[in-house]
């Protein structure tokens, strides 16, 4: 009975001090709540072939993510959908998957590439909002809403991305 009674005493400080102790990886999800994540590029490429059907742009996006945490993290994978917002209009451009994983050092900043193509068929409804943007240079936001996961002493932890940057001007 002895060695019972004193195991009440660390059970009730575990109790006490809350899930925190008991979860370990519970401070690695706060610090990927932290990440802030920034779209540092988004830069159309019009590729015209004949006949005009098969032409496409592409996009190229560099994305940046900031561990503002003290602690060292993985990301296995980033992605979502990417946005033209302009006027009050949100279109959707499509999918965007960052395919390599990043390093996350503390306290710095990571970059990271991907590349969305839409096909002249995709271009049909998006076309005259992208040339208003990029053409003639009136004002628009290049938004991406998505997810990253990033793997936690084992664990998969997903958390919300969202990034934007400012396009014309």
């Amino acid at each position: 009975m002895r060695p019972t009674l004193r195991l009440v005493p660390v059970a009730a400080l575990l109790l006490l001090s809350g899930c925190k102790a008991l979860d370990p990886v519970a401070l690695y999800r706060e610090a990927a709540r932290q990440l802030h994540f920034t779209l540092e590029k988004v830069e159309p490429k019009l590729e015209l072939t004949f006949p005009l059907d098969r032409s496409r742009i592409r996009f190229v996006l560099n994305l940046g993510v900031e561990n503002r945490s003290s602690l060292r993290l993985a990301s296995r994978a980033l992605g979502g959908k990417l946005h033209l917002d302009q006027e009050g209009t949100s279109r959707t451009i499509g999918f965007v998957s960052f395919p390599r994983g990043i390093d996350l050092a503390p306290s710095a900043k990571s970059s990271t590439a991907a590349e969305i193509a839409l096909s002249y068929a995709d271009l049909k409804d998006l076309w005259e909002p992208l040339q208003a943007v990029i053409k003639r240079k009136q004002g628009g936001t290049f938004r991406l809403d998505g997810e990253a996961e990033l793997v936690v002493m084992g664990f998969n932890v997903r958390v919300p991305l969202r990034a934007s940057k400012h396009a014309g001007d």
